[in-house]
This record gives structure tokens, sequence and C-alpha cells, in this order.
């Protein structure tokens, strides 16, 4: 594996001009802090040569949708390089082209004074959305079917639609009910395991400032720990449905 620059990585990157003409993650729909966009070359499989993969490094993830769950509060998309706007890496380039570059002629090129690239969304908090019925060409079918592809929804001080559930709810200054004086990290974290799927409650003890005070417990729970122990001490059920009820 090879490693690029981070300028030659920005070089190969756009969010326009892209020609007219895989990736597969557990993650569906997440919010996350993109740390930074690094790429390699690789080569894979029945690949006669090695090809450009870009690869997108997130921390602090509140995954709204994954399958199967997803419990990692880090996470990394990989997508290979192409300038095509039908692929996955036009669609999200165009998705975070009319977020970054609203209001500016469509028509400039990339590199042009005012057109931005992705370079201003690294180490922003945005969201990140598999959105179906991208029409792209099929070698086996030698026809367009339809794909999956991600988009970004929202970039955090810029613009787009954040996620409508609790986080959206925090930003407004919502949020959820604040844990009792005196409570403690763990017990916080069983409390929010009543009523919920473990999807479900992943989202919210890693969006909780009293639990991820606490690194010990933040590793028990991305380890399957702290559910594991629970269980065993008869302090939570789990119903058919995979949600949890605590005793």
């Amino acid at each position: 594996m090879t490693d690029l620059t981070q300028q030659e990585v920005l070089e190969q990157l756009r969010t326009r001009g892209f020609e007219t003409g895989g990736f597969r993650s557990p993650l569906q729909h997440f919010r996350g802090k993109l740390n930074t966009i690094t790429a390699s070359m690789e080569q894979r499989g029945g690949m006669d040569k090695p090809k450009l993969e870009f690869h997108f490094n997130f921390s602090e993830l509140e995954v709204f949708k994954s399958d199967p769950p997803y419990a990692q509060p880090i996470g990394q998309l990989d997508m290979w390089q192409n300038n095509r706007d039908k692929s996955p890496n036009g669609v999200l380039g165009n998705s975070i082209d009319k977020i970054i570059n609203a209001g500016v002629d469509e028509n400039l090129p990339q590199g042009s004074p005012g057109v931005k690239n992705m370079d201003v969304i690294i180490g922003k908090v945005q969201e990140w959305k598999l959105t179906p019925g991208h029409m792209m060409w099929d070698g086996q079918k030698q026809m367009e079917t339809p794909r999956e592809c991600f988009e970004v929804v929202y970039i955090e001080g810029v613009g787009g639609t954040p996620h409508s559930g609790m986080v959206g709810a925090a930003t407004m200054g919502a949020g959820p009910t604040p844990a009792p004086t005196g409570t403690t990290p763990e017990q916080e974290a069983l409390s929010l395991l009543n009523g919920v799927t473990q999807q479900e409650w992943n989202n919210l003890v890693f969006q909780n400032p009293l639990i991820k005070g606490k690194p010990e417990l933040t590793q028990k729970i991305i380890d399957g720990a702290f559910i594991a122990e629970v269980l065993a001490a008869n302090k939570v059920s789990k119903d058919d449905n995979g949600v949890f009820h605590v005793a």
C-alpha cells in the first residue's frame, strides 16, 4: 500500500466537473467529525493494476442507521477514485458541492476563484446518508441500474438539513434530559438501555457527556462487555424484538 500526501489527495478530489459517462460499509446514515481524507493505491481481487482509493476517516460517530449494528465511535469509508458524475464519487462530490458552493455559478469549473473543494469539510462535523436510486452503468447487465450511494446531507456551520431525531433537537437546544445529580456513568448507561434496541442505545450513549467522560466505560461498551455483564447479572432482559428492559 502506497500512501499519498495530503496535497496529492486533494488534487484528485473534486466537488464538480465530473465526467458524464465500490464501497460497502455497515454505516448507512451517521453524523461524525471528518478528521482526515487520505488515499492509497490499492489492488484487490481480479484487478489487473492498482487503483486510487480514498479513505474518509471519522471520529465522534453518532450512528442513525447501520446494518449490522455499528457501535464504534470511529469509522472509515473507502471509495475508489472516479471523475464520472454517475459514480459513487460523483454522487458524493455533487452532494457536497450543493452545500459548500451554494449560490455559486454551477458552470464555473473546479479551481475557479470562489469555488470551494473538499478541503473545507475536513475537521467539520457532518452527516452522511446512503441514498437509493442513482442510475449507474452495470457492465454485466450492459445497462444502467439503480445503485445506493453516500451523500453528505449536512455540514455543521455550513448548511444542509440535519437528522430530524435526537441530534437535530440537541442542535436547537432541546437535547436529552440531564442525568440526575449523583448518577454514576454506569447507572446512566443502564438507564438509557431501557426500552431501546442496542443500535438505538449506541446512538444515545455515545452522545451522553457523563458516559463519554469515563473512557474505561466507553471501551466496555464498544467491546460489548457492558451489555454482557448487565445481562449476566439479570439487571436487564432482552425481548424477541431485540428491545432491552431494565429490571
